[in-house]
């Protein structure tokens, strides 16, 4: 883009100073749209974005996002919606942030979509979708283009650790150092691990794994793991005391873990950035909570021990079983719908052959019931209003109440039937009533009803 303003704003950028980038960016939009070239709309509306992203206006840069999507000439669209799902990531909308990525992921120009499915796996840990979140965690660590998968093993090992799996959790860990992972992330990863070996019950192993987190001071565990750190020496010192019962079985835990808290919002995206045009940014995954899955088991893969051509295959390999398990929940929603579609002919054959509920049978005879209990029979009449009401009161006020009937005829249409009752007296003899019912969504009330006399029969 040819622009001085522009190439301004974007040295503002780079050294840090967002609101100054900001305004630039605005500034070109302002000044310099008459003379942009196709594309150079959604180029500006994408820094704009990345700008509002660097200053946590989530809302604002989630709108400007979709302003660059509507540039037809943009072509870096992919990591435009990468960038609006992180923004959509910030304001909560999680459901529609993993819309966002898979977007991204379907763009076959798509250049870093390890990106992508690192924001994709932070989205469903979210809304406790483990066993996606791990799915796109390990893609990200099996991206060719991915220079550094450290923080994509580590996140794929907090799955594990969601899940109750810590053997494959330590596998994960171990993987992520050997990729020489460092500072802060390599104190983190040791932490993970110790916790993980915990969870195991393999305490010398923990205790080496807390120590290298913490040896030159300059990290501090969190509550958990410091819990976790104690319970590691006091389990090899043979004074297990009350720790001993935080332990069950294979290493269910009854305390949380490190690292699977999630962040205020203030933190969220921190060491997260935006991907611009043509920049290559540091990225991050924000930590999440997590819920339940099944993540496939590194044992069961080989996942950790493949070599990175044997990864990628395995990788394939991977996907192309939960393809087939995809396809076998396929046939069983398609048997179920045969099945609802079969019921739902059932039940219009029933209506239309005069069927419903409450049936005609149940209605009289509740109507009858209620008339000898003296309660109120307006409920079994389709009309509401006063008149209909006194119509149907002042027929059954002819006879003695009685709940004692039989049904002498009943007709079955689709939206009007007939019945001919015998009511038996108390004092002996019976009186005969047609009544007449309409369909009343898909049970019946009653319309009319008429004493037959026997002059009448």
């Amino acid at each position: 883009m040819k622009s001085a303003q522009f190439d301004q704003a974007k040295i503002a950028y780079e050294s840090g100073d967002y609101a100054q980038a900001l305004r630039g960016f605005y500034g070109c939009l302002k000044e310099d749209s008459a003379t942009f070239d196709p594309g150079d709309a959604g180029l500006v509306y994408h820094k704009l974005g990345n700008c509002l992203i660097k200053l946590r206006s989530y809302n604002e840069a989630a709108a400007t996002y979709r302003k660059a999507l509507e540039d037809p000439d943009y072509t870096e669209k992919a990591a435009v919606q990468a960038n609006l799902g992180m923004a959509l990531v910030g304001l909560g909308e999680y459901d529609q942030a993993v819309e966002s990525f898979k977007a991204a992921l379907e763009d076959p120009a798509y250049e870093t979509p390890y990106r992508a499915q690192m924001g994709l796996g932070g989205a469903l840990m979210k809304l406790g979708m483990i066993v996606d979140a791990g799915t796109a965690y390990r893609n990200a660590a099996l991206d060719e283009t991915n220079p550094n998968p450290v923080k994509a093993l580590i996140s794929l090992g907090v799955c594990f650790m969601a899940l109750d799996r810590p053997k494959d959790a330590i596998e994960a860990y171990l993987a992520a150092l050997d990729f020489k992972a460092t500072g802060t992330t390599l104190y983190k990863t040791y932490a993970n691990l110790g916790q993980a070996y915990v969870a195991m019950g393999r305490y010398q192993e923990a205790l080496d794994a807390f120590e290298a987190a913490t040896r030159d001071g300059s990290y501090t565990l969190s509550t958990a793991a410091q819990s976790d750190y104690d319970m590691a020496r006091k389990m090899l010192s043979g004074d297990a005391g009350s720790f001993a019962m935080n332990v069950v079985g294979n290493g269910t835990r009854e305390y949380p873990m490190s690292g699977l808290d999630t962040p205020a919002v203030d933190n969220l995206f921190a060491g997260y950035s935006p991907q611009g045009s043509g920049e290559e940014e540091a990225y991050s995954s924000p930590s999440f909570s997590y819920g339940g899955g099944n993540v496939p088991l590194a044992s069961d893969t080989g996942f950790f021990t493949a070599t990175d051509t044997d990864l990628i295959a395995m990788g394939k390999s991977q996907m192309r079983k939960e393809r087939k398990m995809r396809h076998t929940g396929l046939k069983v929603f398609l048997v179920f719908i045969v099945l609802l579609v079969l019921l739902l002919g059932a039940a219009v054959f029933a209506y239309t052959q005069g069927m419903g509920y409450p049936s005609q049978e149940t209605v009289i005879e509740d109507l009858f019931e209620a008339h000898a209990a003296g309660e109120d029979i307006s409920p079994y009449w389709i009309d509401s209003d006063e008149d209909g009401a006194r119509t149907i009161n002042r027929i059954m006020d002819m006879v003695a109440p009685t709940d004692s009937i039989t049904f002498d005829y009943v007709s079955r249409e689709m939206t009007e039937s007939n019945a001919l009752v015998s009511a038996r007296l108390p004092e002996g003899g019976s009186i005969r009533y047609d009544i007449q019912l309409a369909r009343n969504m898909l049970g019946w009330k009653i319309s009319g009803i008429e004493i037959v006399f026997a002059s009448q029969q």
